[in-house]
């Protein structure tokens, strides 16, 4: 096969065949493409550089069908998306080994077993979140990762206002502002203690 090739490439420029440029096509994909919201978290860790990273874990949705076969993905096609408490608690428990050879980590504590996740909807461009850790000793990065989880679990775009406070009293409120159509993943949060 790799002699057939390397005959072919020869006989195409000798029939006038000419190159072509590369053409340019937008910018480059974003994970906004590969995330489905029915099945998919959008995680946010740090990578080795400081900026976030954005991962995606696909939750086993799935239907039996006896004896160990499983079908991913099927059933009900109005399916809600995951719940942002859920998604929340998954970002607490910290990168995966896969995340973690890839450079990825927190700085987020684990908060124990059974401990939950308190949201409230109540208005329309905010959501504010009782979370099960405490704010004040966490950096900047940690609360961006928080920050924009939370939002990008709320809203397809991430535009929305995340009110943190912590189980230690402590605030933290502002937006994601990660552009995922930009060439960088860092997230131009503007925070409010």
């Amino acid at each position: 096969m790799a002699v057939a090739v390397a005959v072919a490439v020869p006989m195409l420029g000798a029939c006038g065949i000419r190159g072509t440029d590369v053409i340019e096509a937008g910018g480059p994909a974003s994970f906004q493409a590969f995330l489905n919201r029915d099945t998919d978290m959008l995680l946010f860790f740090r990578a080795p550089d400081g900026s976030l990273a954005p991962v995606i874990r696909t939750v086993e949705s799935s239907t039996e069908f006896g004896d160990g076969y499983s079908e991913s993905g099927s059933g009900d096609a109005a399916q809600d998306p995951i719940p942002t408490e859920k998604v929340v608690l998954a970002l607490l428990s910290g990168p995966r080994t896969e995340d973690r050879a890839a450079g990825l980590t927190s700085t987020l504590p684990t908060p124990r077993r059974g401990t939950t996740i308190k949201l409230d909807r109540s208005g329309n461009d905010r959501i504010k979140a009782g979370l099960p850790i405490a704010l004040a000793p966490l950096d900047t990065t940690a609360i961006h990762q928080l920050t924009c989880t939370i939002a990008y679990s709320e809203e397809a775009d991430g535009d929305i206002a995340v009110e943190l406070t912590g189980q230690d009293g402590t605030s933290r409120s502002g937006t994601c502002g990660l552009d995922p159509d930009s060439s960088g993943n860092e997230p131009v949060a503007t925070q409010t203690p």
